[in-house]
Parts: C-alpha cells; sequence; structure tokens
C-alpha cells in the first residue's frame, strides 16, 4: 500500500527518502493497521511497522485493516483518527476512558436512530418536564414501585389487570362509576364497613 506523508521537510534527499524530523519535532502519516494486540495496534508507514496506540481524541476506535492517520514523536506513536474503515459492515465504537460528560452549553441534543440499546448496572433520569411517546409500549421488572403526588390516567380503549393477590389503601374516599359494574367471588366476596349503602 503505498503510505502517504502528511507532514514532511519540504526537502528529499538524493536518494528520495523521508528526512529524519528533528527531535521534539511530529511526523503524521496515512497507515494501514496490521495486526492488534490488545489496546495496542501495528501500523504499516513509510518508517515501517510500528507499534501504536489510539489517542484519547480518537473516539472511533480502529480495528485491522483500517487506514488512520498517525503521529510519531520520539519513538511514541498515536493513532489520532480512522481515515477510511476496512469493513463499514461492523460495529462502529466509540470509546472513553473513565468518567465522561456530553455538554451542550446552548441548544439541544437530538440522536437519532432505528434502534437504541441502553445497557448498564444503574440509570438515573432527572428532568422538569418529559414527554414519553410510543406506538407500543412493553416494561418488564422484578419489582417496581411509584411515588405520585398527582395521577390521572385516561385509557380510550380496554384495560385489564391481572394479579396473584390485590390490595387498595384508600385514606380518604374512594368510588367507582360505570355503565355496567359486576363483583364476583369464587369462594367468598365481604362487604364491611360502619355503615353499608347499597341503592
Amino acid at each position: 500500500m503505498n503510505m502517504t506523508q502528511t507532514q514532511t521537510s519540504p526537502r528529499k534527499n538524493a536518494n528520495h527518502a523521508y528526512p529524519q524530523a528533528a527531535h521534539g519535532q511530529a511526523r503524521q502519516y496515512h497507515a494501514r493497521l496490521l495486526m492488534q494486540e490488545g489496546r495496542r495496534y501495528c501500523a504499516l508507514t513509510d518508517e515501517g511497522a510500528i507499534w501504536t496506540v489510539a489517542a484519547a481524541g480518537c473516539l472511533l476506535q480502529p480495528a485491522v485493516g483500517d487506514t488512520v492517520l498517525v503521529s510519531i514523536m520520539n519513538g511514541t506513536a498515536y493513532v489520532l483518527t480512522v481515515l477510511e474503515r476496512a469493513d463499514d459492515s461492523r460495529v462502529a465504537v466509540l470509546a472513553m476512558e473513565g468518567d465522561t460528560r456530553l455538554q451542550v452549553q446552548h441548544g439541544q441534543l437530538e440522536i437519532a436512530c432505528q434502534d437504541m440499546k441502553v445497557q448498564g448496572e444503574r440509570l438515573s433520569t432527572r428532568w422538569k418536564h418529559r414527554t414519553d411517546i410510543a406506538t407500543e409500549h412493553l416494561e418488564y421488572a422484578a419489582r417496581s414501585e411509584v411515588y405520585l403526588g398527582t395521577s390521572t390516567r385516561r385509557i380510550s380503549g380496554h384495560e385489564e389487570t391481572s394479579a396473584e393477590s390485590s390490595r387498595s389503601v384508600v385514606q380518604k374516599d374512594w368510588s367507582t362509576l360505570a355503565g355496567t359494574a359486576s363483583v364476583v367471588g369464587r369462594d367468598r366476596m365481604v362487604v364491611d364497613g360502619d355503615s353499608v349503602q347499597i341503592g
């Protein structure tokens, strides 16, 4: 593969070889990654094969076969960015080390995708206003607990609740309004109170 040097001395020696940069001066090359060992990548540059690591600012993690921009200084080499991916069908990985904060000072942040998966040990969100709109909503939880100041539910269609056991505790008034109401107890039904009014 023909490697292109992006920062060189304007002059070449008689053998047309790239001159050695002065101490402390970085050279940059277009290089192809030949192999990977842990967090290190072997890159083929005009200086030959050299081991590199992805720079902290290289969010798109490189892979073997990618064409990358490599910076070399004093024997240390970094992959600055991925110029061309060898396989666009593989999953692109954006990686950062340690705690990370994505901050937008002014304006809005928008994420658009066909499918989204979020996975982790813990999720916390805090909003002044929140709106969720979904054509279909399916939720699984081993345990669920909700605290609300005021709650209003409006269901235009049918609602059905199924539980092994159910208990409702109302501190003040409780009323149910229905066009037709049926209360059925398979084994036993009890209506108890200091005052019971029917009709």
